[in-house]
């Protein structure tokens, strides 16, 4: 019997052990979680509105690189983002959260083929060239998913498991929530990025689809990030206003909520800082006429998507 009861105290000090080495999930993060399921909902809702289907999943990743260098250790040592990207937030009701992917999961390979080491890729001295990395690495994901799905393999609890990740078509849904202190939202890269001071700015999720809508846009409909004459970034901007409205309008959110968030913004930021976008009457009007043309009617929330809010 003292045998039996040595045995079973052995096993659990084996047990504590094996967790206590393996790596921590990530923290919860809810901005980023509310981020990754509005960006998920636009695409999902509005893959009409774009010609070139992008294999949607629902997960939002984080990476070694992204952490400040005084960070990484922790980052290694309690995610095991040393390993390759980390899970960071997997939207409800999506292909991520189907295959059974959960934040803390460590992506190893995709089909077959091992991500860029998360080390070199934060070696980099130059911020640019780290987040290309990042990106490039994000990318690898996408293209395995070319097909509909990708073979991954997966660490969990220091065990690695193999997991079929598959995909839905739907608008380029690249979204990313950095944190600063300046209320922007900008394209770059063929991400659309919001601010936490921004989204910490926001009312509700209906002006945050608005915010997020336009920037997609901007990606939707390949503009330039830099396209230089007055005239072009005016015509730009209010095309992505109108597209922006309509992603949110096939969502399923509320379109009024788009003018008394302008104006709470403008009157916070000033309007210097739009003298090359649409001005405050002109997107107005904008918002007015897209209401409009689209009519008073809900649309329907096409399948895969979330339909709470």
């Amino acid at each position: 019997m003292k045998a039996v009861l040595r045995l079973l105290l052995a096993l659990s000090a084996l047990a504590v052990a094996a967790a206590a080495q393996a790596p921590d999930p990530p923290p919860i993060r809810a901005e980023d979680h509310r981020v990754a399921r509005i960006g998920y909902r636009l695409a999902a809702n509005g893959a009409h509105f774009c010609p070139d289907p992008y294999p949607l999943t629902g997960l939002i990743l984080h990476h070694l690189a992204e952490y400040e260098a005084s960070d990484r250790a922790t980052a290694r040592t309690r995610f095991g983002l040393e390993r390759g990207p980390g899970v960071l937030a997997v939207v409800e009701n999506s292909p991520a959260a189907e295959a059974g992917l959960a934040p803390g999961d460590i992506l190893l390979t995709a089909d077959g083929r091992a991500f860029t080491s998360p080390a070199s890729i934060a070696n980099q001295a130059d911020a640019k060239r780290r987040r290309i990395g990042i990106e490039d690495s994000e990318r690898r994901l996408e293209a395995a998913l070319g097909d509909g799905s990708a073979a991954l393999t997966v660490l969990r609890g220091g065990a690695d498991l193999r997991i079929a990740l598959g995909s839905a078509p739907g608008c380029p849904a690249r979204v990313r929530l950095a944190r600063s202190g300046q209320m922007n939202a900008f394209a770059n890269r063929g991400y659309a990025i919001v601010t936490t001071a921004l989204l910490g700015f926001a009312r509700s999720d209906d002006e945050v689809a608005i915010i997020l809508g336009h920037e997609m846009a901007h990606v939707i409909l390949g503009h330039p990030e830099k396209p230089g004459k007055r005239a072009l970034v005016r015509a730009n901007e209010e095309a992505a206003d109108r597209l922006g409205l309509r992603l949110a309008w096939a969502a399923g959110y509320n379109l009024a909520a788009a003018i008394p968030f302008w104006r709470r913004y403008w009157a916070r930021i000033g309007p210097r800082l739009f003298s090359a976008h649409p001005g405050h009457d002109a997107r107005e009007r904008i918002v007015a006429e897209t209401i409009s043309d689209l009519g008073a009617q809900r649309p329907e929330l096409g399948e895969g998507a979330l339909g709470e809010r």
